[in-house]
This record gives structure tokens, C-alpha cells and sequence, in this order.
């Protein structure tokens, strides 16, 4: 069963969808990337307890949604043309493209991701060569730093440091299979260090814990005592984030 509903939370509104299941024992809010609130409750809860619970969240779901609309304003295929710019360890960079004999990888030379492509090469094919090229640069700088901070934050906890993967994520920013293997979204090398050790430490730290309880949180806090900062640093900065 599904009910459709709102509240107003300043001068906006927020209009949810509930849907009941008799699985559920509490209320959980979900909010989705398509900008759409769920609320996932149990059958006999009455609608005044669950727009409480909504007026009392609704702070966390108005910057969600407003997270999921600056994506939806940037998320716009790249040009991968002269004069774009990207992101790297927190630092911007432009794009610049020049012509040689023949293609060689990406360079970065001062304020700028270097691409050379042969003149000859046909204009119907150079975006895509350059998108190729920079994805490959990402993921071979990523694979290197994550290893260093994987390796640094493991020797904290006191482990061997785990297999990881490095792979393009849409919506997580890293996470940790059954089997103990983290995986790290790609667009993570793009934000300032700081940002990028807070992610592998948190999965480092679910080896141990595999929810977020108080055990987990303290763990985290243990080998990151700052680590509320640089969590909240990367839920304002994220959306800029983008390959």
C-alpha cells in the first residue's frame, strides 16, 4: 500500500510517498536521486507519527534533495574540449589539448591536463580519445594514492591491508563486500586528500563492523578524530566531483 502526502519545511515543500509493509518494524526515509522522498513503515503506524518523524528529518531531507539537484544541473556529459576544467586532489585544472605526430598519454604541467592527439586524427573521434585518456590517468592516480592511504590507515587499525578495487560509482562513494574487499569510487581522486582518507578509512573500518553502530563510529573516530569535519566537507562538495 502506498499514500502520497507533504509537509512544509520553511518557505518549501516536501512531498513524500509512504509505502507500508508488514516486514518492517520502524520507519525509515529514503531519498532518491530522481528527487522523489520515500517512507518505508510499518502497517500500524498512524500518519501524525509519521509526518513527526518527517518534520524532525526534514533539515537532512531538504539538503538531500537539494544535493540531488545541483547533480542534476551538472551532471551533463563533459566536452572534453581546451579550456575544460577538472578536478584533482581538490585542485582545479583545465584541459588543454595540442597536437603532434602521434597520441601520448596525459601529462599535467602546471595548471593544466596536458592531451597530445596526432593532427591527423579525424575531429569526429578526438573527444572521445581525450575522454579516454583522462579516465585512464584518473584510475592509474587513484589505484597509487588509495594504495598509500589503504596501507597507512590499516597499519592504524592494526590489519593487513585488504584487496580494493578502484571503479566508477554513481551514488556511493566507496564500500565493503561480504568477502572483505573494498571498493572506491573513482571520482573520490578528485576531492583534497583529507576528503579521500576519510572514505577508505570509513570502509576500512566496516571490516571490522559492518553497520554503522556506535562501535563502528567510535573505531572511525579512534584512527580519524576529525573525521565529522571531513564527512561533512565531502556532503558539501561532492556534486563537484564529476568525470
Amino acid at each position: 500500500m502506498t499514500a502520497t502526502a507533504s509537509i512544509e519545511f520553511g518557505t518549501s515543500r516536501i512531498d513524500y510517498d509512504v509505502k507500508y509493509s508488514s516486514r518492517r518494524k520502524n520507519l525509515s526515509i529514503a531519498v532518491h536521486p530522481n528527487k522523489k522522498v520515500e517512507v518505508l513503515a510499518p502497517p500500524g503506524l498512524s500518519q501524525e507519527e509519521i509526518q513527526g518523524a518527517l518534520r524532525r528529518k526534514a533539515g537532512w531531507v531538504k539538503e538531500r534533495l537539494d544535493w540531488f539537484e545541483q547533480m542534476s544541473q551538472l551532471a551533463v556529459d563533459r566536452e572534453y574540449v581546451s579550456g575544460e576544467t577538472f578536478l584533482y586532489l581538490g585542485r582545479q585544472y583545465r584541459l588543454k589539448i595540442v597536437y603532434g605526430t602521434k597520441r601520448s598519454p596525459v601529462k599535467l604541467r602546471g595548471k593544466f591536463f596536458e592531451v597530445t592527439l596526432p593532427q591527423s586524427m579525424p575531429e569526429q573521434d578526438r573527444r572521445e580519445a581525450v575522454r579516454r585518456a583522462m579516465w585512464r590517468w584518473y584510475r592509474l592516480h587513484a589505484q597509487e594514492k588509495i594504495k598509500e592511504i589503504v596501507g597507512y590507515y590499516s597499519a592504524r587499525l592494526g590489519i593487513e591491508p585488504p584487496e580494493f578495487r578502484v571503479k566508477f560509482q554513481a551514488k556511493r562513494w566507496g564500500s565493503c563486500s561480504q568477502e572483505g574487499v573494498l571498493n572506491i569510487n573513482l571520482r573520490i581522486i578528485m576531492a583534497p586528500l583529507s576528503q579521500i582518507e576519510y572514505v577508505v578509512a570509513h570502509e576500512l573500518c566496516h571490516l571490522k563492523y559492518k553497520d554503522h553502530s556506535a562501535s563502528f563510529w567510535d573505531l572511525l573516530r579512534l584512527v580519524m578524530p576529525n573525521y565529522e569535519v571531513r564527512k561533512e566537507n565531502l556532503r558539501r562538495s561532492g556534486w563537484q566531483y564529476l568525470l
